[in-house]
């Protein structure tokens, strides 16, 4: 499956071949690796530099390690943990602000909303329905409220059907959910404002509406993002 690598910095070869190997699908989510010993001799490199490149691939979320007798290194499914990472890193640099995220939200999920009304199956509907509904129900904690919130933007996202806007979406919730809204609660009224935003972008996508979902997404994600700059919420939008 490799080919003998015999140049400096060897490792970075065996991991630009396993990487290769990914990208074009002969190897998929699940696969386990060989054996590192099998690695030394496909590759004709030392043992380091397998173990080296093994670590980079790991770190980059390429690959994961599974203990016990039938363990060893997998190919991890791949979604937004590493970008979710960097952009988590960059937030506590001081380097993005959360209005930043909502303004990067602001260009991509009033499109993911029109391709979701056209694209949206019965099953992805009934869970937006069901976010709704849960959402609405009383007693329920900060956090549960963001991680519905969150799972709702995910959901239209997925109906989509574009990776890309899948990904980014779920990077950008997951980050204000685990870095952005920690110790900050919505007033009554910020709730409100967001079900009721909430309802309107689902009905749209139920009625397979597409320019009234896009147009209720973007006032949602502009009025929370008006709410940050005036410092009403500080988090963005769920």
């Amino acid at each position: 499956m490799f080919r003998a690598v015999r140049t400096p910095r060897v490792y970075e070869h065996i991991v630009a071949q396993i990487e290769r190997a990914i990208y074009e699908g002969r190897l998929a989510h699940g696969d386990k690796l060989p054996p590192e010993r099998q690695l030394v001799r496909e590759f004709g490199a030392s043992r380091v530099a397998v173990r080296e490149a093994l670590r980079a691939l790991e770190h980059r979320g390429l690959v994961e390690v599974r203990q016990g007798s039938a363990g060893g290194y997998f190919i991890r499914e791949l979604d937004a943990t590493t970008v979710v990472r960097d952009l988590s890193t960059l937030f506590r640099l001081g380097r993005v602000s959360l209005v930043q995220v909502a303004e990067a939200r602001a260009l991509l999920e009033p499109e993911s909303a029109r391709l979701a009304a056209a694209r949206a199956t019965d099953h992805e509907l009934k869970r937006l329905g069901e976010c709704l509904e849960t959402r609405t129900a009383s007693g329920l904690t900060s956090r549960r409220r963001r991680a519905l919130d969150a799972e709702f933007h995910r959901v239209v996202a997925a109906a989509a059907r574009n990776p890309v806007h899948a990904a980014v979406t779920h990077a950008l919730t997951a980050l204000e959910v685990k870095v952005g809204a920690q110790g900050v609660d919505l007033t009554s009224e910020d709730d409100a404002a967001i079900i009721a935003a909430h309802l309107l972008i689902h009905d749209a996508i139920a009625r397979r509406d597409g320019d009234a979902a896009r147009a209720a997404m973007h006032a949602h994600i502009l009025d929370v993002e008006r709410r940050l700059a005036r410092g009403v919420v500080t988090r963005a939008a769920s």
